[in-house]
């Protein structure tokens, strides 16, 4: 018996009944939606009868394609979603780091990176949440490079004092400079001038008594003494060691070697004073020696550039009359004063004292 004439079978009866109890239309419709779910009940439970599928092992099998579908859907569409999340998060990055490298300094840059968690953009369980970095610059103040000034100038003014058997001066003007440079940390070598005055008054010159034998005539013109002028040039090669150069005050011991050329004169012009036809005025005598020199000190600095120089130094005449010039003959007795004194000067033990500005460069 086939589907269909069971379902006629089953209608007839049920119509029947239904007319015999006095059914209304309204409840054979009612009936008839029965009997559609009835229908719809015996054909999904219905078996295979004939080696083939029935409508419900249909059904069951569209299902899972259609599941199987919606799942490859679902995750092409969580994969969709990563690759966009991903694209965007390389692109984040690529401007970050891009505007980083734009901004650094050269010497120094410090970055401090912070990692925020992104709340996942799919609602699916199985999405990873990607880390969006950020990046913060932070600017580092560029270490100040203090600048070595090795080089520095220093003018000076001082006072000399000089003492020998039969000398004993005062300058009253000694004033100089100087240019240095370190040579090591420590030790400095330098090149300076000097140039130093003083006036002498010569009372001591055999000559000046009434029964000298240049006759009285000299002892009346020049009874006070003959006025004399000296000078002298140096120049000077001087090495220094300094105890400290880290602290504001720089102690110092240094060593010198100096050239001197001295002049020295009578200042009157012989008062016209002449005898045995030598006229009196016109002598002068010029020198030159080299002496070395010890040297004690300090460095006061009032900034990097600027700073005092403090200077005790002690000379000695090496060797003297190295270039000598007479201005007159040697048969003028005052002329060969005035060469006793020049040697007697260069013999004696000089004491400078002298301060100056430090200029650094």
């Amino acid at each position: 018996m086939t589907i269909s004439t069971r379902r006629l079978t089953f209608m007839s009866l049920f119509l029947a009944t239904a007319l015999a109890a006095g059914i209304h239309s309204p409840q054979l419709r009612a009936q008839d939606d029965m009997l559609d779910e009835a229908d719809d009940a015996l054909q999904m439970d219905d078996i295979n009868l004939e080696g083939k599928l029935s409508p419900s092992e249909r059904l069951r099998q569209r299902r899972e394609k259609l599941e199987e579908r919606n799942k490859i859907m679902v995750e092409k569409k969580i994969e969709d979603i990563r690759v966009k999340q991903e694209i965007a998060l390389t692109n984040k990055l690529q401007d970050a780091f891009g505007k980083s490298l734009n901004n650094l300094n050269e010497d120094k840059v410090q970055q401090e990176v912070k990692v925020v968690q992104a709340a996942p953009v799919a609602p699916q369980p199985v999405v990873a949440p990607a880390p969006v970095v950020e990046t913060k610059i932070i600017e580092v103040e560029k270490p100040v490079i203090k600048e070595e000034k090795k080089s520095k100038v220093i003018p000076f003014i001082g006072a000399q004092s000089i003492k020998g058997d039969k000398t004993d001066f005062e300058t009253k003007m000694n004033i100089g400079a100087s240019v240095e440079t370190f040579v090591l940390p420590q030790l400095s070598a330098g090149l300076g001038i000097g140039y130093s005055t003083m006036d002498i008054t010569d009372t001591a010159n055999a000559y000046l008594n009434n029964g000298s034998v240049i006759g009285s005539g000299y002892y009346s013109s020049f009874s006070g003494g003959r006025k004399m002028s000296y000078d002298k040039l140096s120049i000077e090669a001087n090495s220094k060691f300094f105890l400290t150069v880290d602290s504001k005050v720089k102690p110092f011991a240094g060593l010198g070697l100096s050239y001197n050329r001295s002049n020295l004169k009578y200042d009157d012009n012989g008062n016209g004073y002449n005898y045995n036809g030598i006229n009196y005025g016109s002598e002068g005598f010029s020198s030159t020696s080299m002496a070395a020199s010890a040297k004690l000190g300090a460095e006061v600095d009032f900034s990097e550039t600027v700073g005092l120089n403090i200077d005790l130094s002690y000379a000695k005449t090496l060797s003297s009359g190295l270039a000598n010039k007479a201005d007159t003959t040697n048969s003028n007795p005052d002329q060969v004063r005035l060469q006793n004194v020049t040697k007697s000067i260069e013999d004696s033990d000089i004491t400078t004292i002298a301060a100056g500005l430090v200029v650094r460069f």
